[in-house]
């Protein structure tokens, strides 16, 4: 096996980590940010992009390409969480102020400089995924760092930016984007120099997902974490891998990338600077030409944000490390596995609320957000981000009150996601759920057993559970047999 010598080859890698936040509201309106599944769009509309040039009288080589497909662009707008600045009808609103808040807060966790004063600028994106051709964006913080095994990784620059619309088809002529995802804020982790190799570029992208997730507001759903790789050579060239969907893909596309411009340069072939898709391999093609410093330009539909208010507020408020989530967490049981998920969820605020509010076991608190979101996800196709903080609470209320059990919890959150009119007291008794007495329980296993004299105690158990499945606790029902059977 060949090792190579990245500082040899000139190796340099920069990471730009997207994570969406998870607030109410989108970044310029407050409309809610959430995800459409299955619903038909309330209206279209069709638009095509047209390039002009900005202050400085140039058209960056990028909306130049994209421009040359002149595809007819038709976004899916939805009532409740579209409005007219999504398709750039109305101004834009103040910017979100939650938002800003925590990227002021993931700036200072990454030790960055952070102004005094923030100017959102507007950023030319003219691939359809924005109905205004531009993405508005505003620089937080600079000159951060974030440590791993082989030292400081450089933070270049922290960004919060408006997220955009998510592309459903598209064929030769045509793309169709929803906007439901429009706007929604997200943090851009830009880094600099510091990465030696693409394992290393690995472990970077980790501890930087790590640090933004130890908010506590980083959502957590499809598609809210991209992760794009800059990488050049000596003799080669700037290219950038977009969207790579993995942490343990990062390695791989970097390693690829090395090796096709390694090709290139010993053919005599000039390494052209592009974006290039991230194929599922680790593989990349070409996808259009990369963007210069001629798309972004001053946003001047919003205002100048001073910072220190905020940043005062931020700084008395900074989260903990995810070392010391972890340790806190298995004071309460958990195990080191399931407290590592549970700071990774996004759920960390709401855990720590009701594990103070209700009498439930801390590690049945954790499986939901965990174990029981996450199967929802993968094996119904369900959007669990729909479940707000009063959805939860119910469930959890009604678990210390012994109103429901905890083996009916998957049920009743399907049910919930399932039929958004529905509380979750409404989903629990439209399934039968409420759980029944003790007496009740013991009168049936009385009745059972009478029925199957002789019979196994584990049969007697399988008949009972079989009719009281989501009513009654397992344990309770092994319990009463063996109590009955002496």
């Amino acid at each position: 096996m060949i090792i190579m010598d990245y500082q040899k080859i000139g190796l340099r890698v920069g990471l730009e980590i997207h994570h969406e936040l998870n607030t109410n509201e989108k970044l310029f309106c407050s409309c809610p940010t959430l995800l459409k599944t299955k619903e038909k769009p309330d209206s279209t509309i069709i638009r095509h992009h047209i390039p002009v040039a900005g202050e400085t009288g140039k058209i960056d080589v990028a909306v130049v390409e994209e421009i040359k497909k002149r595809k007819k662009i038709i976004y899916e707008i939805y009532d409740d969480c579209d409005c007219l600045v999504d398709t750039d009808s109305e101004p834009p609103h103040r910017p979100n102020q939650e938002a800003l808040k925590i990227a002021l807060t993931i700036a200072e966790l990454f030790h960055c400089s952070i102004f005094d004063e923030i100017q959102v600028m507007r950023k030319t994106i003219v691939d359809g995924s924005l109905p205004s051709g531009f993405q508005r964006t505003m620089l937080i913080g600079t000159d951060g760092w974030v440590e791993t095994s082989m030292g400081k990784v450089e933070i270049e620059a922290v960004t919060l930016e408006e997220d955009s619309g998510r592309l459903i088809r598209k064929d030769n002529d045509s793309a169709t984007f929803r906007l439901d995802r429009l706007g929604t804020p997200e943090v851009e982790i830009g880094t600099g120099k510091g990465i030696a190799s693409p394992e290393h570029a690995r472990e970077a992208a980790k501890a930087i997902g790590d640090i933004i997730r130890s908010t506590g507001k980083a959502k957590i759903r499809e598609g809210s974490v991209r992760q794009d790789v800059n990488i050049s050579i000596q003799g080669g060239d700037r290219v950038e891998g977009k969207h790579v969907p993995s942490l343990s893909l990062i390695p791989v596309v970097i390693e690829k990338e090395i090796k096709r411009q390694q090709e290139l340069v010993k053919r005599g072939k000039k390494v052209s600077r592009d974006v290039r898709r991230v194929l599922p391999d680790g593989s990349t093609e070409f996808l259009r030409p990369l963007p210069g410093a001629a798309r972004m330009y001053p946003e001047t539909d919003v205002i100048p944000i001073r910072t220190d208010r905020l940043l005062k507020e931020a700084r008395k408020n900074l989260p903990e490390s995810l070392k010391e989530i972890i340790k806190r967490c298995q004071k309460l049981g958990l195990s080191e596995d399931l407290a590592k998920q549970l700071a990774n969820s996004g759920h960390m605020e709401l855990f720590g609320k009701f594990v103070k509010m209700f009498k439930v076991d801390p590690v049945l608190v954790a499986g939901v957000f965990v174990n029981t979101l996450r199967d929802l996800e993968r094996r119904e196709k369900l959007d669990v981000n729909q479940l707000s903080e009063k959805d939860f609470g119910e469930l959890f209320e009604l678990l210390s009150k012994g109103k429901v059990i905890k083996e009916s919890i998957g049920d009743v959150l399907k049910l919930k996601l399932e039929n958004e009119g529905l509380s979750i007291t409404n989903c629990v008794e439209k399934l039968g759920l409420t759980p029944i007495s003790e007496n009740e329980l013991k009168r049936m296993v009385k009745e059972i057993a009478s029925k199957n004299k002789g019979a196994p105690k584990g049969k007697i158990i399988g008949l009972v559970m079989a009719k009281v499945r989501g009513k009654a606790d397992p344990k309770a029902v092994m319990r009463i047999v063996e109590e009955m059977s002496q």
